[in-house]
């Protein structure tokens, strides 16, 4: 095993050495930084993965012992320095070579054990914590030029080669991307980046949150449209916000499990990604968890100015990436149960700080999404239909979804089942709406925080909601599901199953990591119907339902949310429909807790399951003396005044 140790400390000592030539390449803008990029990526990449120690397969096989594991994790997170080093920040890469040479010490002393080696991977957890959350919170919060936004603001873009200062990986996807926004008119780009901020202003007007007082505004988004980053600043700057362009983080440290949280590139290797998401929780205890808290609420309170005028964050999702088949290893770092229910904790806490900082009731989002290259052959088409999508009429939207409203508003529940193979047959329990003059049950939901526009929601009642969901093929939080059912109790997921795997057990465990975040048990935060036809008429012509990000998705038939309630953390805010009555249903038998402890009131989490159109057989309003009101039939709107909505539908 000696022998194999020291192939690790090779593979390690070459990243770290291509690292420093990609940084001073990076510092005297060499042409080399375009091979280097590759080079820094290149043991993770495709067959490289079957032997490198990342793989935690390999590294088992070659050391075993249980050595194989850490040794793995300490490769993988040595590929969260390239960030931090090209960021031109000391901190991480500081901690990680004091971890590493530490290692290597006990070995050469012939001291290299289990339970050293773990300790001093749990002591670079621990010890890192304070300056890397104050990095992120700062680069979040803290309007400064940074190399990113030197990049954006300062550099031409019409030499894509500056993608390789970033020192995310780059592939030809962020290099086509970056090409073909160059070829689009400043009217074009001007269009896209003011639908995206006009609806960030919206989210805050129609849900009545001080958009005065913000001074700040995130932009999340993937490499590769910078020019439209770089409009979007402007506009953002004419409504005096100034924007702050900060990285995803992948250390182990502080990263979320593989969610992007800041601008990010290429994905070097999926299944990589997924063998190591939750690597973190194989070291939680109660001191590391106290620690990582107590460090975020640290630099919260170094930058609490800042944050009291963050307004939230305006995110750009991208889509067409042919999903990836992720199987499960059976090598990869496994927490234990305790240790799952302490990453729990953990993010309901960290919520929790958060929210003091940057106050629920006074922060807002936008979202909207666009296409990439990988979409295949119709890119372009499909970029121009996406642009044309997120600019569809909000009053005509307005207009038919209220006719909705009017018949939900009477109604004591919603009726949906499914058509053909659809098994979907579940009663949604609605709050009883006292005053219809002043009041409704549904949001009518146009393009401000959710770009496009096309649907109605609320936040159902959780006792009386009751039935199965069933979805033949739905992607969820990066992951397919096929043959997705889900049994609902009371409002409560009660029983789960999908078919990508012959074992059932398999799939159950596949969709509680990942839809589920490991607890036993979500509520259905949100029902909501979706009407956008022509997201659906288009997803169908050129056949990428499938990969539709949810975002659209959502828009494309009714779906059904695990999770918080989409008024999570602000639901005594008033917020109020385009005819001035009230939205009343915000809260849940769940939410409601936070009057006596918040930290029980919210999973912080939310993914909408879509049923489609064409899934679809019934979806009707009965009342409380059991007159039932239809609203779709066979994927078809037949509710009067709502029938418009066909057209798209009509003309596939």
């Amino acid at each position: 095993m000696d022998n194999k140790f020291e192939i690790w400390f090779s593979q390690v000592d070459t990243f770290l050495s291509t690292l420093e030539k990609a940084y001073n390449a990076m510092n005297v803008g060499s042409k080399d930084l375009i091979p280097l990029n590759r080079e820094l990526y290149s043991g993770i990449l495709g067959d490289d993965y079957d032997h490198s120690f990342v793989n935690p397969k390999f590294s088992d096989y070659m050391l075993g012992g249980g050595y194989g594991k850490l040794c793995s994790f300490v490769s993988a997170e040595m590929y969260s320095l390239i960030g931090y080093r090209f960021d031109k920040k000391r901190s991480l890469t500081e901690h990680f070579l004091n971890m590493y040479e530490d290692i290597r010490t006990l070995y050469n002393k012939g001291e290299l054990t289990y339970d050293p080696f773990y300790n001093r991977i749990y002591e670079y957890l621990y010890t890192s914590a304070d300056a890397l959350y104050e990095d992120r919170i700062k680069d979040m919060l803290y309007p400064h030029s940074n190399v990113a936004d030197q990049i954006i603001t300062g550099d031409s873009l019409g030499d894509v080669s500056y993608l390789y200062r970033f020192g995310e990986y780059i592939t030809d996807t962020e290099i086509r991307t970056a090409r073909y926004l160059n070829l689009l008119s400043k009217e074009k780009l001007q269009l896209m980046a003011d639908t995206f901020t006009d609806g960030y202003r919206r989210g805050f007007e129609n849900m009545g949150r001080p958009f005065e007082k913000k001074k700040t505004v995130g932009i999340i988004y993937k490499l590769g449209f910078e020019r439209l980053v770089r409009a979007e600043i402007e506009s953002f700057k004419k409504m005096g916000l100034k924007a702050t362009v900060f990285r995803t983080p992948r250390s182990a440290v502080i990263s979320q499990g593989g969610r992007k949280n800041g601008f990010f590139g290429a994905v070097p290797n999926h299944q990589a990604e997924y063998d190591h998401k939750n690597d973190a929780l194989f070291f939680y205890d109660d001191q590391l968890i106290k620690k990582k808290l107590d460090a975020l609420e640290k630099a919260y309170d170094k930058y609490a100015e800042f944050a009291d005028v963050y307004g939230g964050p305006a995110v750009m999702e991208v889509f067409g990436e042919v999903p990836f088949d992720y199987k499960e290893s059976g090598y990869e770092l496994v927490p234990a149960d305790r240790q799952k229910r302490l990453g729990i904790g953990y993010i309901t806490e960290a919520a929790a700080i958060t929210n003091r900082y940057i106050k629920g009731e006074e922060r807002s989002f936008t979202m909207i999404a666009y296409p990439t290259p990988d979409i295949g052959d119709d890119f372009k088409e499909i970029f121009n239909e996406t642009i044309r999508l997120n600019t569809l009429d909000n009053d005509l939207y307005i207009s038919v979804q209220q006719k909705m409203i009017d018949v939900l508003n009477q109604a004591s529940f919603v009726n949906v089942k499914g058509a053909g193979d659809n098994g979907t047959d579940i009663t949604v329990e609605l709050l009883r709406v006292n005053d219809p003059d002043k009041e409704e049950n549904f949001e009518n939901c146009v393009a401000d925080v959710n770009i496009p526009v096309g649907e109605v929601f609320t936040s159902p009642v959780l006792s009386g909601t009751n039935g199965v969901l069933h979805v033949g093929r739905v992607f969820l939080n990066g992951f397919e599901y096929k043959d997705l059912r889900i049994e609902i109790k009371d409002g409560f997921t009660k029983n789960y199953s999908c078919g990508n795997f012959s074992d059932p057990e398999k799939g159950r465990e596949y969709f509680k990591k990942n839809v589920l975040f490991d607890h036993d048990s979500l509520p259905i935060g949100e029902f909501a119907i979706g009407t956008n036809t022509t997201a659906y008429a288009m997803a169908k012509k050129y056949d990428i339902l499938h990969v539709l990000p949810i975002l659209i998705a959502e828009k494309t038939g009714p779906h059904f949310a695990l999770g918080d309630t989409c008024y999570s953390h602000a639901e005594d805010i008033k917020v109020y429909n385009q005819n001035g009555k009230e939205i009343v249903a915000k809260d849940n038998e769940v939410s409601c807790r936070r009057k006596e402890d918040e930290r029980s009131a919210y999973f912080n989490c939310h993914t909408d399951i879509t049923i489609p159109y064409e899934e679809l057989g019934n979806l009707s309003a009965v009342m409380d003396d059991g007159t039932k009101i239809v609203i779709i039939e066979n994927g078809r709107f037949v509710l009067p005044g709502t029938e418009l909505l066909n057209a798209p539908l009509d003309n596939l």
